[in-house]
């Protein structure tokens, strides 16, 4: 619908062009004669002939003027419908359930993320029992999530890049605390699961 008005824009506007060039011829031959003192029969045809050209470029313009509000309706409906594309894939994007890979020992687990604009949120398990929440943050494609373990609290930070298709997410993670004889950094791996039927 936006390319046929952008067709009927660029269209009225040709029309109006040449309008308003025959307003100006006849507007030069109206004052010429009025110049060269020709008969009253001439002057009013050539003064009707005015008032038409008036007429028809009055009329293209109200008509240009209808189209151009339309076609500028129409985009912003476009951009708002982007926009909450953009939105939805955001987050779908982020939101679901991971199976994840936590080095070093290949530690399993799953995280269960959602997504909210730019924050997030989740829980996880691991293999061992260890479980817990997450927050953190999704700016583009680079995820930041603070690990609160369930009995040892705000215990580390995990650094991730999403891939292009929101399949995998890869990165390092670092603890925040020191001395409990486990490794203090590494790197994790994410594969999305599918969804399951209920």
């Amino acid at each position: 619908m936006l390319a046929a008005d952008n067709a009927r824009l660029a269209d009225v506007t040709r029309r109006l062009d040449t309008a308003l060039n025959d307003l100006a011829a006849a507007s030069r031959a109206a004052a010429d004669a009025a110049t060269r003192g020709d008969a009253p029969d001439d002057s009013v045809r050539r003064e009707e002939a005015v008032a038409n050209a008036e007429q028809e470029v009055r009329a293209l313009l109200d008509r240009r003027r209808l189209i151009a509000d339309r076609v500028i309706d129409r985009r912003r409906r476009i951009a708002l419908l982007d926009a909450e594309a953009q939105g939805k894939r955001g987050n779908e994007f982020l939101t679901g359930r991971w199976s994840v890979v936590v080095e070093p020992g290949e530690e399993r687990g799953i995280f269960r993320l959602n997504l909210q604009g730019t924050i997030v949120s989740g829980e996880y398990t691991l293999e061992g029992g260890s479980s817990g929440s997450f927050r953190g943050t999704l700016v583009n494609d680079r995820l930041r999530l603070e690990r609160v373990d369930s009995r040892l609290g705000f215990n580390a930070i995990f650094y991730g890049r999403v891939s292009p298709d929101g399949h995998d997410i890869a990165g390092t993670w670092e603890a925040t605390t020191f001395g409990t004889g486990e490794a203090g950094s590494g790197r994790w791996h994410a594969a999305r699961e599918e969804e399951r039927e209920e």
